[in-house]
């Protein structure tokens, strides 16, 4: 009895095995049968996915596609345009190629699209008329000459808010390489891509140096030294500042190296000796009797040396250096500012012959003397002038005269006071018929008080 239980059992388990491999059998041909018209599971055409699709289905998507097709063309700076398949007269062309890929896939392997992925790039076959192409790209905006600007390198600029030069970033410009972007426009359109980026395909010029260009930097470096020099001037008590600001206005950056420019140096120390010296300029000065006079310039105030002082200043600056200083002189005068006499002072009226000896503000001395011989035309020069230097004992010597004299006191060349034991009157007219050769000739004992008082560069102020 249980062996016919047993073979009963095995020949259920037969007949399951054979009809359950009958109906795979049925059930995998019928897919087959399937996929006999039908892409495999996974198959991707040109990165799209068309599993289970026919080729028709495939062809009437792509088509679609083609009807709704626009290329939009991107450029530096936000420039963008667009090409519509009807602006050039493009038209879809069918051909076998999406049943080319089907048999390429066998319907009885349909099964491995399961497993892994078919992948096909077929060409999307289109028809324009490259004249009418061309035409419109013509007309894109990034051909246009108003939109094309050229690259500009990194530079150096100063600015004034910092005090300091900065380097400036290059500029990419949208200067457009022509040939290039038509074959990637014309590329773009043959594969009907949506979108093309012509900056991303290196269509443009870039700018040749950079603002992490090394000589650049280093260039930066440079100038920045000398504009951190500041010199603070006390030019004839004025006060005149050298600093950043002023000093970038006299840097000159080249390709490869910065300088200073030596003639806006110049122009700089030579405004300056021009604003504030007092030598050879003509005074106003107010007299003892009360009148206000102007003074010829005679050979006294303050004279920059300018030759000096470029130098000076151009040393200080390239060595980035910090000063408080006077410039150069030529010559100096007794205090500084345009009323440069001073308060102490020898005032010579050549008009009514009498002097005045001023010292710190107080007349210490007035006295009568002789002038020039004007009849012989050797009248005393009028103007203001500085003690040259004083001597004792000194001789003067001539054309026809050797004078011997106590007090020897010049202030302009060869003209100065000394006394005159040989006279026996000062003042009044003497100096009409019987006067100098054109110095001050003062009795002994005031020469004497005047040659105590004075010293080098003592103003001497002369008018008649």
């Amino acid at each position: 009895m249980e062996k016919r239980k047993k073979s009963l059992w095995k020949k259920v388990a037969v007949t399951v095995a054979i009809v359950s491999v009958l109906l795979t059998a049925v059930t995998y041909a019928g897919f087959s049968l399937f996929f006999e018209d039908h892409y495999y599971y996974q198959t991707k055409i040109n990165g799209d996915d068309y599993s289970y699709k026919t080729p028709v289905e495939a062809e009437a998507i792509m088509y679609r596609e083609f009807q709704e097709y626009s290329l939009e063309i991107q450029g530096r700076e936000g420039m963008y345009d667009t090409i519509l398949p009807a602006d050039i007269d493009m038209e879809y062309i069918v051909d076998d190629s999406f049943i080319n890929v089907k048999k390429e896939q066998s319907p009885l392997l349909w099964i491995l699209g399961f497993f892994k992925e078919y992948s096909y790039d077929i060409p999307q076959l289109v028809e324009y008329n490259e004249d009418i192409l061309d035409e419109k790209i013509d007309g894109l905006t990034f051909f246009k000459k108003e939109n094309i600007r050229a690259p500009s390198d990194a530079y150096l600029t100063y600015s004034s808010e910092g005090k300091c030069y900065l380097v400036a970033d290059s500029s990419p410009g949208t200067d457009i390489l022509r040939k290039k972007a038509v074959q990637v426009i014309k590329e773009a359109i043959g594969s009907m891509e949506r979108s093309v980026n012509l900056d991303e395909k290196d269509c443009y010029r870039y700018a040749k140096v950079n603002a992490d260009d090394e000589t650049l930097n280093e260039l930066a470096d440079q100038a920045n030294k000398y504009i951190s020099a500041k010199i603070v001037y006390n030019w004839n008590g004025s006060d005149v500042v050298v600093d950043s600001d002023v000093i970038s206005g006299w840097v000159v950056i080249t390709k490869d190296s910065v300088a200073l420019d030596d003639e806006k140096i110049r122009e700089f120390v030579t405004e300056q000796a021009k604003l504030y010296d007092t030598y050879g300029k003509n005074r106003i000065f107010h007299t003892t009797d009360g009148r206000e006079i102007e003074l010829k310039s005679g050979a006294y105030g303050w004279k920059t040396n300018k030759e000096t002082e470029i130098e000076a200043l151009t040393t200080a600056i390239k060595n980035a250096e910090t000063q408080i200083r006077e410039p150069a002189y030529i010559y100096t005068a007794a205090v500084q500012g345009q009323q440069d006499i001073g308060n102490s002072y020898v005032e010579i009226d050549l008009s009514s012959q009498h002097l005045y000896l001023y010292v710190e503000g107080v007349m210490t001395l007035e006295s009568d003397f002789v002038s020039g011989n004007a009849s012989r035309g050797w009248n005393t020069p009028a103007g203001v002038f500085g003690l040259t230097y004083k001597s004792k004992n000194a001789v003067l010597r001539g054309e026809g005269y050797e004078t011997p004299v106590n007090y020897w006191m010049p202030f302009n060349g060869n003209i100065g006071m000394h006394d005159a034991t040989w006279r026996g009157s000062f003042g009044g007219q003497i100096y009409e018929t019987s006067g100098s050769h054109g110095c001050i000739n003062l009795p002994l004992e005031n020469a004497k008080i005047i040659y105590e008082y004075i010293y080098t560069g003592f103003p001497v102020v002369c008018y008649y």
